[in-house]
């Protein structure tokens, strides 16, 4: 696996050094599929990255042409949302070495222009509406103790419901911890 050193700042502090640098290290993407009836292998990799609390996981219905959708959202895609031009959620598992992130995250990209509330199934009591906008989508904060088989289930009908196609089936990218899993540490 590579990493890289980004500088912080490309200037130098009034005392003649350079400022702090950062190690980044770049996820590795394991592709999972599965079915709504069987999402075991999905809520695994769930239970892996809460407990690691890094990484992230993006779904989406399985295209016929595989290699074609990326799943990475790029710079339009805050402009324009759903910039595969498929429904896809994501899911981010609460950091709890940083304040700012003490719950799970669940957004919902989508092309349907419209505010997501009004097609999706009710958002569950506890879950918190942090964004529904016709092109960026929309965005929740799922409380950390929520069972990972009921966030999943909740986001396949989401998606299912947002979706133009029917869903056959469903693929999974799983950006894998870049740190090793808390759980797994000694």
């Amino acid at each position: 696996m590579r990493s890289w050193v980004l500088p912080v700042a490309s200037f130098r502090t009034g005392l003649g050094r350079e400022t702090a640098r950062m190690t980044y290290t770049p996820h590795r993407i394991e592709r999972l599929y599965f079915s709504s009836a069987a999402p075991t292998s999905l809520l695994e990799r769930m239970e892996e990255l809460a407990a690691a609390a890094d990484g992230w996981i993006n779904v989406l219905p399985k295209p016929d042409d595989d290699r074609a959708i990326r799943t990475s959202l790029g710079f339009l895609a805050l402009l324009g949302g759903g910039a595969s031009g498929l429904t896809m959620w994501t899911w981010i598992p609460r950091d709890q070495s940083r304040r700012d992130r003490l719950t799970t995250r669940l957004g919902i990209s989508h092309v349907k222009r419209c505010r997501a509330a009004t097609i999706v199934p009710p958002v569950p009591l506890g879950w918190r509406v942090e964004q529904d906008h016709p092109r960026r989508g929309l965005v929740l904060a799922v409380p950390p103790e929520e069972a990972h088989a009921a966030v999943a289930t909740w986001a396949l009908r989401a998606t299912e419901a947002l979706s133009a196609r029917p869903v056959i089936a469903w693929r999974a990218d799983v950006y894998l911890p870049a740190r090793p899993s808390r759980a797994h540490s000694s």
